[in-house]
């Protein structure tokens, strides 16, 4: 069975995706960086990416402040850190693409089209669903691992 990589800083895309999509996968959790590319090198087939890490722990976000601070917020170090937080699934989604793992990533957010667009294009097989709806996640996984892409 295909193993589906939840990451997320708390359990709820774990729980759904076990009720949801435990038929179809294996469900595989981490809440870090570090824990998402452990399990990444065990093998997985897709992942599932929670945007926002509002309750991690500041010691488990990738991310650096500093250079956030003086590259997009003008000094302002909390904006930093919040912006940090809001953004860790794709910060995250980086570091596995870096580390090598071109896996499909689906997201559970409302991104605008060109956004979505974007991510595609830094990250390749990228998609997302506006709500939990497993039919939905389920299309947008099968369409982003359909061999012409």
């Amino acid at each position: 069975m295909a193993r589906l990589l939840v990451i997320e800083d708390g359990g709820e895309y774990e729980e759904f995706a076990r009720l949801f999509l435990g038929e179809r996968y294996v469900i595989v959790a981490a809440h870090s960086a570090g824990e998402a590319l452990e399990a990444a090198e065990r093998g997985i087939q897709a992942m599932l990416i929670d945007l926002r890490f509002e309750r991690a722990r500041e010691e488990d976000l990738i991310g650096d402040v500093a250079s956030t601070t003086t590259r997009l917020f003008a000094g302002d170090e909390a904006r930093a850190a919040r912006w940090i937080k809001e953004q860790q699934g794709t910060l995250i989604l980086a570091a596995l693409r870096e580390a090598g793992h071109m896996q499909p990533a689906v997201f559970v957010h409302d991104f605008p089209p060109r956004r979505l667009a974007n991510l595609a294009k830094l990250y390749g097989r990228v998609g997302a669903v506006a709500s939990f709806d497993a039919d939905a996640l389920l299309r947008e996984l099968d369409r982003l691992t359909e061999p012409s892409r």
